[in-house]
């Protein structure tokens, strides 16, 4: 669950997605010609426009806030959380898990959001804060099974789910991991009518094995293998080919790519600077 502290921060944020910022929330109420409905307050904040405080609530509570609006335009999120057991090493399952908690705790004010996991599993659409919690407990509740792949999981969830009608955008957090094409899931989110933003999640272990002899261990097929310190440097090359080689292939179709690594035990806080740092999040 994520702290009432970092709640409140989190207050002044919002996604960064070109989808976000044409289909709903408050920008949107100060456009000519939108159509809105009051949806929310907040605490104000230097720079909020003073048209938008609510007097009233001022002068029964002695703070100021300002009012909410949401666009009628139809908007939906989808989180996609990669739950297979590559998540499991490094830490990488409990740092995404800290990543989408975050996520559905900002896109809950402006959009329809919904978590999906790559085992086929996931809750019912929600919005607004009063569910917030039931999210959050899926999310933790959460486990790495085994699935066919990482790759083919993601297209089966672009191909086989139903999404509303209206624009939609799907957040996924994986590692990726997978010698097949990115390909056919790209063009698979593209045939749906749906826009992207990949959160590939790595481990310092990903990134910075130690260059010593090691056993290692495949979680996907449990076969160990004997590795040398020159396998490991090149195994150190191979990940940063890889994770070019995703980077390019995510871009080159309009969609967007942000490496997040988890390099601290503090993940609530970790998770909240990489989704600052990359732009993931940007300041209301």
């Amino acid at each position: 669950m994520i702290s009432a502290r970092t709640q409140k921060l989190l207050d002044r944020y919002a996604l960064a997605s070109t989808v976000l910022s044409q289909g709903s929330g408050e920008k949107v109420a100060r456009e000519a010609g939108q159509s809105v409905e009051f949806y929310d307050f907040r605490p104000y904040q230097p720079g909020d426009e003073l048209r938008y405080v609510d007097w009233k609530v001022y002068a029964r509570t002695g703070r100021l806030y300002t009012r909410l609006y949401q666009a009628e335009r139809s908007f939906s999120l989808y989180i996609v959380l990669d739950n297979s057991p590559s998540m499991a090493l490094g830490g990488k399952m409990q740092f995404a898990k800290q990543l989408a908690q975050l996520l559905s705790f900002v896109s809950q004010r402006d959009s329809l959001s919904q978590v999906f996991l790559l085992d086929g599993q996931h809750n019912t659409p929600q919005q607004g804060s009063a569910k917030i919690r039931e999210t959050w407990s899926f999310i933790e509740n959460a486990k790495n099974t085994s699935i066919q792949s990482t790759l083919s999981s993601l297209k089966q969830f672009a191909l086989k789910n139903k999404f509303s009608s209206g624009t939609g955008l799907a957040l996924i957090i994986s590692d990726l991991f997978d010698e097949a094409s990115l390909q056919p899931v790209l063009v698979s989110l593209r045939t749906r009518g749906l826009d992207a933003s990949f959160l590939q999640v790595m481990s310092q272990e990903d990134l910075e094995p130690e260059e010593a002899q090691l056993e290692l261990l495949d979680v996907e097929t449990n076969e160990k293998m004997l590795v040398t310190p020159d396998e490991v440097r090149a195994y150190k090359k191979a990940v940063q080919g890889f994770i070019e080689r995703t980077r390019r292939a995510i871009l080159s179709v309009g969609f967007r790519h942000s490496l997040l690594v988890n390099s601290s035990q503090d993940l609530e806080k970790q998770a909240l600077s990489s989704l600052l740092k990359a732009g993931i999040l940007i300041k209301r």
